[in-house]
């Protein structure tokens, strides 16, 4: 018995060497990044994720509205339509940023002409309903900014 177990701990030993040494060239760590890394690095995806677990105080994160809307901006300016959307909602109801019905409208926008069905008839109930707040002039300048919006690729 006593021989099997030493075996069993070679074999293990040997299988976590053999795993690290067929690491990718240049890795140190092969770990999968997480969530944060892939955020910083650019990756929109992982920017809204990360961005509704700082909106709902999930994953070990404290709720914190100026977090969420810094990594929605990120995934936002990268033509992530649910990013835009959210976007929208924290600058139309000022959840922890200033209340802005120009730059709600212009995310709400963007992020109707990216989606259909349900989702966007949601997003445009949003968007059709903040004009109620704003000027004319307000509007004109939203649609404007909407029409002249350009992606900010990888977004760091």
């Amino acid at each position: 018995m006593k021989r099997f177990v030493i075996a069993l701990s070679v074999v293990t030993v040997l299988s976590l060497i053999l795993c690290h040494a067929q690491a990718p060239a240049g890795s140190v760590d092969a770990r999968k990044p997480t969530l944060r890394e892939r955020a910083a690095r650019g990756d929109a995806d992982a920017q809204f994720n990360l961005a509704k677990m700082y909106e709902a105080g999930r994953g070990g994160l404290k709720r914190d509205y100026t977090e969420a809307e810094r990594w929605h901006r990120k995934a936002a300016e990268q033509s992530d339509p649910y990013a835009q959307a959210s976007l929208g909602i924290l600058l139309r109801f000022g959840k922890g940023v200033s209340q802005d019905y120009v730059e709600a409208y212009k995310w709400f926008q963007l992020a109707v002409s990216q989606t259909s069905g349900g989702e966007q008839e949601s997003i445009m109930e949003l968007r059709d309903s903040t004009p109620a707040r704003m000027t004319p002039e307000q509007i004109t300048e939203a649609k404007r900014l909407a029409r002249d919006w350009k992606p900010k690729p990888n977004q760091q």
